[in-house]
């Protein structure tokens, strides 16, 4: 008994639709396999720029000064730590990778992979007296891909805020770690301290009211010496010291001066 096999037309009819069905799963996967590479170059961005604020924090944190002008966006962040040899530290950008630096000729050490770009890196130090001072940072970051590889470029701006919490409290004493430690930095100078110690240059203030002083010392209200027993004895090198010296009771006080004499020779001088 004779086969019936299928027509041209009912091949061709099934070419047809197995056809359509091909090209659609083609585009389903195409479509998959974008998403994927999209998907993947925004995981690595997220990743990268969440371990970078999160360094950036710590430093801030951690951080004795933050060595940057009030209110002025800087490129780079200049910072000191506890430990001096590695000071002054700096966080920077260069040809889209941010690096820190420890010292002024420290080894740039990485803290961003070649996955990524990052531009427009910027830091932000803003004051809030009588509270701790921010370091505001933000930046762009980028997949790092070829600009003809339209699927896998993807970027997002990010910025954050942190505060800077070290330097304005302390829970025990101030002590240098080795003798002849200077208090302060270089080419910085002080601001008044609870508005009673004022500074202008290398000249001094002493009380609410002497903000500006015209003097290497003024002092706003009495000054009072106290006595610390009989005068030593006096020489070219006390020479300009005033003394004073109680014995108690009712007897009379004392106020000396070492100066030198008419005749030139350095002796107290009584002034009272």
């Amino acid at each position: 008994m004779p086969t019936k096999g299928f027509t041209l037309i009912e091949m061709l009819v099934s070419i047809a639709i197995f056809s359509v069905i091909i090209i659609a799963f083609i585009g389903i996967l195409v479509v998959v396999s974008e998403i994927q590479v999209q998907l993947s170059s925004s995981v690595a961005v997220d990743q990268e720029s969440q371990s970078l604020l999160q360094k950036v924090q710590y430093y801030v944190e951690t951080a004795s000064v933050i060595n940057i002008a009030t209110s002025t966006p800087v490129s780079t962040l200049q910072f000191f730590v506890a430990s001096s040899s590695l000071d002054p530290s700096s966080l920077t950008l260069s040809s889209g990778t941010v690096y820190l630096q420890q010292t002024t000729t420290g080894t740039l050490q990485a803290l961003t992979s070649p996955k990524v770009v990052v531009s427009n890196l910027s830091f932000t130090r803003n004051a809030s007296p009588p509270g701790h001072d921010t370091v505001s940072v933000s930046f762009t970051m980028a997949y790092n891909t070829p600009a003809t590889d339209i699927a896998q470029a993807f970027s997002q701006f990010f910025q954050s805020t942190v505060e800077h919490v070290s330097a304005a409290t302390f829970d025990t004493n101030v002590l240098p770690s080795a003798s002849g430690e200077a208090l302060g930095n270089s080419g910085l100078l002080w601001t008044p301290i609870n508005s009673v110690i004022n500074f202008s240059g290398s000249n001094v203030g002493i009380g609410a009211g002497v903000t500006n002083p015209a003097e290497q010392l003024s002092v706003g209200g009495g000054l009072q010496l106290v006595s610390q027993g009989s005068a030593p004895s006096c020489s070219s090198a006390i020479r300009g010291t005033l003394w004073f010296y109680s014995p108690g009771g009712a007897n009379q006080d004392h106020l000396s001066l070492c100066a030198a004499n008419a005749s030139g020779t350095v002796v107290w001088q009584t002034l009272y």
